[in-house]
């Protein structure tokens, strides 16, 4: 079942009402729950319920679902890697990655695969919302910046890393450095939400 966040804080009394946006309390007056609903409406009303314990006295300015952590096996990544397509080209040929002895974030192509694997985790439908840019200066280690577009918030979210950290598992070869890639991608992206 959907976990949900109910965040509250102290009412100021009907003698002062501000408009339900301002943002008149410390941020240490915010109070946090999480429960548990079939669905959003269902935790606006457990909500009310949860009014009546410790949200007593104040007022519920959000109510927001808590994103469930993406899991994947090496299978699912693998199959939706095969069929991620962007203009009908796949992105992504498991059988281009030889299994040298070369661990595959010390390779040339590491870079440009990193932003394939993003792309492709996007478009299969596994990471919705998932991009990268790749900030390659001069002489310097490239950077990127992973970026998760959260849509039903209309926001943003970002964490910028030196390009070869993007691997959950730096000896990986061929085709396991590419899911090792992805797997950190994943990783990356449930901490954004």
């Amino acid at each position: 079942m959907p976990k949900y966040r109910v965040v509250s804080e102290p009412s100021p009394g009907a003698e002062h009402r501000e408009s339900r946006g301002a943002d008149f309390c410390r941020e240490g007056d915010h109070l946090v729950t999480a429960i548990e609903a079939t669905n959003l409406v269902a935790a606006v009303a457990e909500a009310s319920d949860v009014l009546a314990g410790e949200h007593r006295a104040r007022r519920i300015v959000s109510v927001e679902e808590i994103h469930p952590r993406f899991a994947y096996s090496d299978g699912q990544i693998t199959h939706a890697l095969k069929r991620a397509t962007l203009a009908g080209i796949p992105l992504i040929d498991p059988g281009s990655f030889e299994d040298d002895t070369t661990p595959f974030c010390d390779s040339e192509e590491f870079n440009a695969t990193v932003q394939l694997v993003a792309i492709a985790l996007r478009e299969s439908g596994l990471v919705l919302g998932l991009d990268i840019s790749l900030l390659a200066n001069e002489d310097d280690e490239p950077y990127v910046m992973v970026e998760v577009h959260d849509k039903a918030r209309s926001a943003h979210f970002s964490r910028g890393t030196e390009v070869r950290r993007l691997t959950d598992d730096r000896e990986a070869v061929g085709w396991a450095g590419v899911l090792a890639v992805a797997r950190e991608l994943i990783s990356v992206s449930n901490d954004l939400h």
